[in-house]
Order: C-alpha cells, then structure tokens, then sequence
C-alpha cells in the first residue's frame, strides 16, 4: 500500500491506477449487496417452487441460499463500515487487484465512480420459507 493523497476528481482510477481505500471498500460493498439481492430473489423462487411439494430435505437444503445472502449482506456491511472509516490516504493499485477477474462489467464497475443499478440494495432479516 502507498499513501499518496487524493482529490475527489482523483476517484475513478489515478493515471498509475492508484484507488483510495475507502472508495474501494464502498464499490465492493456495492457489488456485494447487489449480489445479495440477485441471491435473495433465488431464494424467493426457490420457496415458491418449494411450495408445490418439494420434500423436507430439499427445502433444508434451500436455507443455504437465505446464510448466503445474509452472509453477504454482512459483508457488504463491513466493507461499507471500511470506507466511512478508511483513511483518505491509503490508496492502493487496482491492476492487481482486478487481474484475471473474469466477468469484464464487473472490473468495469469496480473501476468506475458513477453509481450502478443494483447498488441500493439493503440487508433483510433472516427468512424462512
């Protein structure tokens, strides 16, 4: 890590792709809320087709999707918690990072400042169906 300072017009990716911490954390964050949700919809349709019979061990087995999304609702959490208290100074190169990261939009998005859909996602409580 290095710690150069930073302007707000310095957000979206220095020229040596330098990222301030706290500004990582958030879009992380972001990312892993949006993954939350997707994950609690599939758990929405899971318990819908749960409903026409499916037997006590498949439904068992269905509560992995609700600790999933808890989980990283959790997450989410605390990398959001890391970007209102990182210091403005640590920054660090997002190359690394991102290297062989397979889904493109997603690289895109971590090295973007604009706002994404999908990002206002909130934690929900413990679900059971």
């Amino acid at each position: 890590m290095t710690a150069p300072s930073t302007a707000a017009a310095d957000i979206i990716v220095s020229p040596d792709h330098q990222l301030p911490v706290g500004e990582l954390s958030r879009r992380l964050a972001a990312e892993l809320a949006a993954a939350a949700m997707i994950c609690r919809e599939c758990e929405h349709v899971a318990g819908e087709l749960a409903t026409g019979g499916a037997a006590l061990e498949n439904i068992t087995r269905l509560q992995a999707l609700d600790e999933l999304s808890q989980r990283l609702h959790g997450l989410s959490d605390v990398l959001a918690r890391i970007s209102q208290h990182a210091s403005g100074e640590w920054s660090l190169s997002v190359d690394p990072l991102l290297e062989g990261l397979g889904l493109a939009d997603l690289v895109v998005r971590l090295r973007s400042d604009q706002e994404h859909s999908g990002w206002g996602a909130e934690a929900g409580e413990l679900d059971f169906f």
